[in-house]
């Protein structure tokens, strides 16, 4: 696959009709055409308008998709708005896009319809950590990922998600700005402790093809 690293967690060849079967694969790229710095300085500008939003809730309790990052973050508001709603956003539009194209295309599959997507920020300051966490688990889950707009000494744990107990299999991604990356919804992942003084700053995205009736998703295609 052209431009894109492939990593798959795959299953041995079944042996019994009991034994589970799986194949889960992650995409990771870069992006190059925008610039990084002044994204980052936008996001931080914004963080505090943010801030202000109402914090998502699942069944009347406030939640943070299990991040871990709490009530004083941009995460937890990742209903409450979208990144790409956000003016000058089209190349941040056009290089997720070109990625789920080059996907589908790798699985020989024909381009959806419709797409949808809710995208929001993630800010990490020294000492904070996304715990691992899984996006989705529903019949309609798809596609997930996240873009490095600042990142330096930390990496990205992908958990393969049929073995997460007795020795995990665990693939790790060192995160580097203009990294982008997809994964199916359901793979659990997390961050190494923020160290630097410096801001960890990405961009994370759901994908849909029917459109959720909750959150903030806008339509792609």
């Amino acid at each position: 696959m052209k431009d894109y690293k492939v990593v798959c967690f795959k299953s041995e060849p079944r042996k019994t009709i009991f034994a589970p079967e799986w194949e889960y694969y992650i995409f990771e790229s870069f992006v190059n055409k925008i610039n990084f710095k002044n994204l980052a300085n936008l996001i931080l500008k914004k963080e505090r308008s943010i801030l202000k939003l109402p914090m998502t809730k699942r069944y009347g309790k406030v939640t943070d998709g299990f991040t871990g990052l709490g009530e004083n973050s941009t995460t937890i508001r990742f209903e409450s708005y979208n990144v790409l709603k956000w003016k000058n956003m089209s190349l941040l539009k056009k290089s997720i896009l070109k990625g789920h194209a080059a996907i589908l295309n790798f699985f020989k599959q024909e381009t959806q319809k419709e797409l949808y997507i809710q995208c929001w920020a993630n800010i990490m300051r020294k000492g904070e950590q996304i715990k691992p966490h899984i996006h989705s688990t529903t019949p309609t889950t798809y596609l997930g990922g996240h873009l490095c707009v600042q990142c330096d000494q930390t990496s990205t744990y992908y958990i393969n998600p049929i073995n997460q107990i007795n020795d995990p299999e665990i693939y790790s991604s060192k995160n580097e700005t203009g990294k982008i990356t997809f994964f199916p919804n359901n793979i659990p992942h997390y961050t190494d402790i923020q160290n630097s003084d410096n801001e960890r700053i990405t961009i994370a995205f759901d994908l849909a093809i029917h459109k959720p009736n909750t959150g903030n998703w806008i339509k792609l295609i």
